[in-house]
């Protein structure tokens, strides 16, 4: 088979440019990308170190409680060991003896700066195993209570961070900041705090004790409303004497966030506890809460990671957790909060100039495009015009013998038989003189016609001269080749052409015919010289025939 004249072209223009486009856009499409994967970065970086500062502020002011607390634990344990013996101090333990069988009752020394021990009776302890009020540990207990009432007095809690402290013995008594103020509270104030998690769970015995215990959030027994406790058990010569706790209101962490937040966080803060409750919450304008789905996701990641960082469709959540407390903070941002910040608009802006040159880009491509097909057209006109007889459609003279020349060597090459056929309009100056030029061009283009539509889409024809056209038949022998002279010679003849309403006329051909394997050779203009001899027979021989040797 020949090549096909189209893939000697150059290549495809239109490929080309499209080629080009898509190279420039897709950069484009990376190099915003990268710069929308720096600026997420940024901001994640950003979200985690704003979260940081309110994280250290909040670690700081927990941290100042729980340096108090252990103050306070190191004191009493010192107390426990070196009790106190004074006049006042025996004073109380007389009274004691006398007050311990009340369902309810207060020790306070006579000194005003000392605050009372709340207690209830020994029968009142015999409800519950934990506690008990041994003859051995009970007086230096007292006596530790009650040196301890003296620094006990000195905590502020309008000002403190925690809301109470408390010390809780298993010996029915326990001391509070915010004493009891009648004896129904006082009862059911020890009731419950003995109850507690913070209470029973510090029990050396239980697995779950720790030096530091911090609950789940709770509600407060006394209008408190949410809060956490924090305790520590006071053990003494291996000897289990009560627990150390301080309260801290979910009002007081709210206050405390208030002025910890960061001016550029703008979305929700929370904080939950190890439990994933939530005990604290400041809103934002625009606030979008998470689906049950996406509130899952986030908690199964922060059940894995102490800190992190989440996108749930356009909701950023950071977490981190706090080393003080047993507790997280979270913030939860939308997208339309985080596009109102810096960073936010700065991708807005990245992201509107990435659009506007897409645009640009979209009509650039068009622009070019139709100037390549317009000159592509103009092209493929030239070239026409270049290599095709206007008239009858056929390749030139000069056309023809190109592609006749890369046939021949093409069909050496692969060694197949190649035939060429010379064909001649007989008597086409009587068609001009008797029925004018138009009925020539006419006659010419007839020929034409029936020669293209006799061929195979690869045979190659051309018009070489005035009424002389010229066929290359490859892979064709020359018995073949005579057979396709012979068809269009028949096809031909048995046309007529008109010329008016009223006259037609009709014309005839003579063709020569001659092949590659009679010649033994596959030069083309020996092969076409030879056709044309032949060409000259028939019509010698009376025209309208085809010769096929001689």
């Amino acid at each position: 088979m020949p090549l096909s004249p189209l893939l000697q072209r150059a290549g495809n223009p239109f490929l080309r440019v499209h080629l080009c486009f898509l190279a420039v856009f897709l950069f484009s499409a990376f190099l915003t990308v990268h710069e929308a994967l720096e600026l997420k970065n940024n901001y994640e970086d950003r979200q985690r170190a704003q979260l940081a500062e309110i994280q250290k502020s909040l670690d700081s002011q927990f941290q100042e409680s729980i340096d108090e607390l252990m103050y306070y634990e190191k004191m009493l344990n010192y107390a426990l060991t070196h009790p106190l013996d004074s006049d006042h101090a025996r004073e109380a333990m007389t009274r004691f003896q006398r007050l311990r069988q009340q369902n309810t009752w207060q020790l306070q020394l006579s000194s005003p700066r000392s605050m009372p021990l709340n207690g209830v009776s020994d029968s009142w302890l015999a409800h519950d195993p934990l506690l008990l009020r041994e003859t051995e540990h009970i007086n230096q207990e007292l006596r530790a209570a009650l040196e301890f009432s003296f620094i006990l007095q000195f905590g502020d809690s309008a000002q403190d961070f925690h809301s109470r402290f408390w010390y809780i013995s298993r010996a029915g008594f326990f001391i509070s900041s915010r004493p009891p103020q009648s004896p129904q509270e006082l009862a059911q104030s020890y009731s419950t705090m003995i109850q507690r998690p913070y209470f029973r769970d510090q029990n050396p015995t239980n697995p779950l004790h720790s030096r530091l215990r911090w609950t789940e959030a709770y509600q407060g027994e006394f209008n408190e409303g949410l809060m956490m406790t924090v305790s520590t058990p006071i053990v003494s010569n291996g000897y289990w004497y009560g627990v150390l706790s301080m309260d801290f209101t979910q009002q007081r962490i709210h206050a405390l966030m208030m002025q910890a937040r960061h001016s550029l966080l703008q979305g929700k803060l929370l904080i939950v506890d190890r439990s994933l409750n939530e005990i604290a919450r400041l809103h934002a304008p625009n606030d979008e809460p998470l689906t049950q789905e996406q509130q899952g996701r986030v908690e199964a990641r922060m059940r894995q990671q102490p800190a992190g960082v989440m996108r749930l469709g356009t909701q950023f959540v950071s977490w981190s957790h706090l080393k003080n407390v047993d507790a997280y903070l979270v913030n939860i941002q939308s997208l339309r909060q985080g596009l109102s910040q810096e960073l936010g608009r700065v991708a807005l802006f990245l992201l509107g100039m990435w659009l506007l040159f897409v645009l640009l880009l979209v009509v650039t491509h068009q622009v070019i495009f139709r100037m390549v097909r317009r000159m592509d057209m103009l092209s493929s006109q030239l070239a026409w015009r270049a290599n095709y007889d206007g008239m009858t459609r056929l390749l030139n003279r000069n056309a023809f013998f190109e592609q006749f020349v890369a046939l021949a060597a093409h069909n050496k090459q692969q060694q197949t038989p190649m035939a060429v056929i010379q064909l001649d309009v007989d008597h086409f100056k009587n068609v001009n003189d008797t029925w004018g030029h138009a009925a020539g061009d006419q006659a010419l283009i007839r020929v034409a016609s029936v020669i293209s539509h006799t061929l195979r889409k690869y045979d190659v024809a051309g018009r070489i001269g005035g009424e002389e056209f010229c066929i290359v038949l490859p892979e064709t022998t020359l018995s073949e080749a005579s057979a396709v002279a012979e068809r269009i010679r028949t096809r031909l003849a048995a046309k007529t052409i008109l010329v008016n309403c009223k006259a037609t006329f009709s014309v005839t051909l003579s063709a020569g015919v001659t092949g590659s394997e009679e010649q033994g050779d596959y030069h083309a203009e020996t092969l076409q010289a030879t056709a044309d001899r032949r060409l000259y027979l028939a019509k010698t021989g009376g025209r309208n025939r085809v010769c096929a040797e001689g």
